[in-house]
């Protein structure tokens, strides 16, 4: 099984937009990161995003260039920074399938140190916030490991 842990692209600031959608250079980066995750196979059956609209619109996008239009959901849970991330973890195990969570820096980084080494405190990977990173873990039970992870920069200029 895969999760993927996408943390969501550049967003419009309060000021430009109280809803805070993704910039017109968030939505370049969310379809790069969309056609390099198809190029890579990615078929996640689950979509997974908080309440706040940069990490729906990031879903959005992403999943579009997936053909996953169909799979995007709100996280029955909350998954902002200091929510707790059981819940997440246990959706991975009744999954059935590979997963993708658009999220927060803090809750995706505590995902996966709880993933690959049992602590959520001990960090495991860094995400560089509001530019689309994807990390890809891989396993099952308590054995996970890192895969790949990709960021914006790693597109061709």
């Amino acid at each position: 099984m895969k999760v993927y842990l996408v943390n969501h692209v550049d967003a419009l600031s309060a000021e430009q937009d109280p809803q805070r959608h993704i910039s017109p250079k968030g939505r370049d980066q969310a379809d790069r990161l969309g056609t390099r995750l198809r190029a890579l196979g990615v078929a996640p059956v689950r979509i997974l995003h908080s309440d706040k609209q940069w990490t729906i619109d990031t879903a959005i996008r992403v999943a579009a260039k997936l053909g996953a239009e169909n799979k995007t959901a709100k996280a029955a849970y909350p998954i902002n920074t200091d929510d707790p991330i059981t819940p997440f973890m246990a959706e991975i195990a009744a999954a059935g399938g590979d997963i993708m969570m658009c999220g927060h820096v803090d809750y995706l980084l505590r995902s996966a140190s709880r993933l690959v080494c049992g602590d959520e405190n001990r960090k495991v990977v860094e995400f560089k916030p509001g530019n689309g990173t994807a990390v890809c873990l891989e396993g099952k039970d308590n054995d996970w490991f890192i895969t790949y992870a990709w960021r914006d920069e790693h597109a061709p200029g």
